[in-house]
């Protein structure tokens, strides 16, 4: 370098600090093979999620993964591949929240536990929760992808059935409802607080939701009351 003429100098010099500070599209190499698959994955859990397994693209993900489409190829040969790598990461954060639950005593402890994770991963992972409604609705849709996705839902409804069982057999939960369609109907709220954190509510408002919910599951929302009787009006005659 030291004998190079100023001009030249100059310019190697630039195109050596350009080199080091500034990222390349394609496909990386070394060490950073671990983080760059789990970029891929978290880059296409959000466009499935956005866009449904059909309609998302090795392109859209490569995008928002900051890639080339060539590397995202080269990780995964294709879109089943890479949406089964999205399927394995929801999975294991759905099961690690059913798990942290399941360690509450009692049934609001446990309710409110899973409430709050699912609330959560949807505050910090909006393309995990994202992923997981849209993936629900898709194998609706579609008889083959039914059969990749399976019952994603299966963890949480065995850990709702489970929950509800033991809190009848000790008696602390009276109900003339059966297990099942209490389990279906906790289901359903459980997955539509998820879509709403993720899709629609901002922090303070999610905040809300899941206060009013924990509330409601302990009786403590609100007490309904015969309504009082307007009085008769007066004649006029």
């Amino acid at each position: 370098m030291r004998n190079l003429p100023r001009g030249r100098y100059a310019r190697a010099r630039i195109n050596f600090v350009h080199d080091v500070a500034a990222p390349r599209l394609g496909r990386p190499r070394g060490a950073r093979s671990n983080l760059t698959r789990e970029r891929i994955v978290l880059a296409a859990s959000g466009i499935f999620g956005e866009l449904g397994y059909h309609a998302a693209t090795f392109q859209a993900v490569a995008a928002r993964a900051h890639l080339t489409r060539p590397a995202i190829n080269h990780y995964f040969a294709n879109k089943r591949l890479l949406y089964q790598a999205v399927l394995n990461r929801n999975e294991s954060i759905l099961d690690d929240a059913v798990e942290r639950a399941r360690s509450e005593k009692g049934l609001i402890a446990r309710l409110s536990s899973v409430i709050y994770a699912f609330a959560q991963l949807g505050e910090e992972d909006r393309t995990a929760a994202a992923f997981a409604v849209t993936a629900v609705l898709d194998a609706q849709r579609d008889p083959e992808l039914r059969l990749l996705v399976g019952d994603l839902q299966g963890p949480t409804r065995r850990f709702l059935t489970e929950s509800l069982a033991e809190a009848v057999d000790r008696g602390e939960l009276v109900t003339a409802a059966t297990v099942a369609d209490l389990t279906e109907t906790l289901l359903a709220v459980l997955w539509g607080i998820g879509f709403y954190v993720a899709a629609l509510g901002d922090r303070d408002e999610s905040a809300a939701v899941i206060a009013s919910v924990r509330a409601m599951l302990a009786n403590q929302l609100w007490q309904l009351q015969r309504p009082v009787s307007p009085p008769p009006a007066e004649s006029t005659e």
